[in-house]
């Protein structure tokens, strides 16, 4: 995701990069130390005021890493797709983000009131969604993008500090264009066409900018508390469209409320002391060798989609300096957006073995290690690296998330598992893919409803239509396995309660296994697709079906319906799956299982007849049909 704003002429570029580290940001700049300094308090600022706003006490986190270039000619050398184009803005900033990481770029000699906008807005404006998925859930999608605009419009004036400065771009388009009804503002989703298409982008990111700002001034001036009792509704659960009227006020009303507050000429402002706290002149300064600002850089234009530039200067850096933990964890990240797994988790590894202090080496190494398919080892080393990188960084909401993840995924230690879970979604309540992420943990443990019920949550969340596609997927799945535990309880119990003596059932259902005709086809597949390296590449299934007994020495999950068995044969051994477990039939021949049947877990080690379509070119593997589980 990014941001761009515009800015102003040209200086020269100078050589001295330094690195100027506050609490929760960490600058890199080839311009002079004050101004260094200068950047970072800015930042520090923001933060302040958005967490003062809701009360809430700073909390550590991964720093925000800054790219403050000099001069213009420097943020060019970084973007260079913006002056490629003839007559194509030049950004005074922009902000890339992805789930883990967070880069600014932003020009020095850009002014800071070019006429009368701020150039650093949109900066601030992502910058502020950032935060709100650290301290708010469940907010709807006006009042998202009302409250980054609002502080996005931010101002510094010495040791003060201008909150609810108008926004002269947003109040250019109230002046041009109609208006939303409040009542369908409040309903605006990820799937509505204003908040996608670009002829209504523009005047629903305006209005929600007026809108959240007349409601906050508004408590401002009587003295009241609406916008934090909606809020709190929010959080306990009511829907954003039932809190509105009871707390911000009815829709009709409202509308012309902010019918005649957007044609005033004046709008308030807020003038508040700089928050405690921050002090510019305790910010650590080194200066960066070439190597390392040749890394931190790359890392930049990895993330703005240069990767033949990126890789040119990773491997200067790694030339100057072969035992720099930045440039390897730098070049891994490259490699893992290419698509080059083996090459990503190599470099991470190096990364890891020469500063196993980085909590971000440590995290990245792991998660290389999950698109590479786990074994038990790659598990194990992947599980150490993920408490390596919490114990470093103990707020670093992803690392707890992806160990959940790992726990889950191998149906170990449900517990903890679940608790990473709700750490991760604690520390950042608004972060889409951590909420997913707990459901699916859930959808793990068996607990399908808690895992549809946190889906909803998800999808109520979901700001684009990838997003709410995954939620629904998620919610899809979860509904699927519920009715599979509800059928796969029915079918205990009626066999539990069958008569004892009729011994000649597993025979007859093996006979009429075997003689079948017409077995069902079940889904061919045409590409090969590696799931693990235990496991060679799936081929093209034959509708023959063939019935191998012997003892199940692996049944693993690597989503919570795709399985993987392997069954100890006499002569060797079968490799089979199945992408939906959920449609197997499961038959106990003369036991009982104790509760719900988990295959995930409970068919390891057991004795079991399994039907299943051969693949064409390897009579080793197959595809699941049926299975039929047995005492020793």
């Amino acid at each position: 995701m990014l941001a761009i704003a515009v800015g102003a002429p040209a200086g020269k570029k100078e050589e001295t990069w330094l690195q100027v580290q506050s609490p929760d940001f960490l600058v890199i700049t080839n311009a002079s130390e004050k101004q260094g300094r200068r950047v970072a308090y800015q930042f520090e600022m923001i933060r302040a005021v958005f967490r003062q706003f809701f009360n809430l006490q700073s909390a550590a986190s991964q720093p925000v890493i800054i790219i403050a270039a000099r001069d213009e000619d420097t943020l060019k050398s970084l973007l260079p797709e913006y002056w490629e184009k003839k007559g194509s803005l030049h950004p005074a900033g922009i902000y890339l983000r992805s789930e883990e990481e967070n880069y600014v770029g932003v020009r020095l000699d850009a002014t800071m009131n070019q006429n009368a906008d701020e150039p650093y807005e949109p900066v601030y404006h992502e910058y502020v969604h950032y935060l709100t998925r650290g301290v708010l859930s469940r907010l709807p999608l006006w009042m998202v993008e009302g409250l980054a605009e609002f502080y996005g419009n931010t101002r510094l004036e010495g040791k003060q500090v201008l909150v609810g400065t108008p926004s002269r771009t947003n109040l250019l388009v109230l002046h041009e264009e109609h208006t939303i009804p409040v009542s369908a503002l409040f309903a605006i989703n990820a799937s509505s066409p204003y908040y996608h298409e670009e002829n209504k982008a523009s005047i629903f990111y305006a209005e929600s900018w007026a809108l959240t700002h007349y409601l906050v001034t508004r408590d401002w001036r009587e003295h009241t508390h609406r916008v934090s009792d909606f809020l709190k509704l929010l959080d306990q659960g009511v829907l954003a469209q039932e809190a509105a009227p009871r707390t911000l006020g009815d829709p009709q009303e409202l509308d012309r409320k902010l019918d005649e507050y957007i044609s005033r000429l004046s709008f308030a402002a807020a003038r508040l002391a700089a928050p405690p706290g921050v002090d510019s002149d305790s910010f650590r300064v080194t200066t960066l060798s070439e190597a390392e600002s040749l890394a931190r850089r790359a890392f930049f234009m990895s993330l703005d989609h240069h990767p033949q530039e990126a890789q040119a200067m990773l491997e200067e850096s790694l030339k100057l300096n072969p035992n720099l933990a930045v440039a390897h964890e730098g070049m891994g990240f490259l490699m893992s957006l290419e698509g080059k797994t083996e090459e990503a988790t190599k470099s991470y590894a190096q990364a890891v073995a020469l500063n196993s202090q980085s909590s971000m080496a440590n995290y990245y190494y792991a998660v290389s290690m999950f698109k590479g398919g786990l074994d038990d080892r790659a598990a194990a080393q992947a599980e150490s690296s993920l408490r390596a990188a919490i114990k470093v960084a103990p707020d670093f909401a992803p690392a707890y998330s992806a160990l959940a993840w790992l726990l889950a995924s191998r149906h170990r230690n449900f517990d903890e598992a679940y608790q990473f879970a709700l750490t991760a979604v604690s520390l950042e309540p608004g972060d889409f893919h951590l909420r997913l992420n707990s459901a699916q943990v859930l959808e793990f443990m068996g607990r399908s409803d808690d895992a549809i019920r946190v889906g909803k949550v998800a999808s109520e969340m979901a700001k684009t239509p990838e997003e709410l596609a995954q939620a629904e997927t998620l919610i899809l799945s979860a509904q699927h396995y519920k009715e599979f535990q509800e059928r796969a309880k029915a079918r205990q119990e009626a066999m539990a309660a069958r008569k004892t003596d009729d011994a000649a059932l597993p025979q007859e259902a093996t006979a009429s296994t075997q003689d079948s005709d017409q077995p069902p086809v079940l889904r061919r597949r045409d590409e090969a697709t590696v799931v693990t390296s235990d496991h060679p590449s799936r081929a093209e299934v034959l509708p023959t079906r063939q019935v191998s007994e012997g003892t199940i020495r692996l049944a693993k999950c690597s989503t919570p319906s795709t399985i993987e068995i392997t069954l100890d044969l006499s002569g060797g051994a079968l490799m089979l799956y199945s992408d939906d477990f959920m449609k197997i039939p499961f038959m106990a021949i003369d036991f009982t299982p104790k509760g719900v049947l988990n295959p995930c877990k409970d068919i390891q080690g057991l004795r079991a007849r399994i039907a299943y379509h051969p693949a064409k070119s390897q009579p080793s593997q197959g595809e699941v049909v049926e299975i039929w589980l047995m005492k020793e």
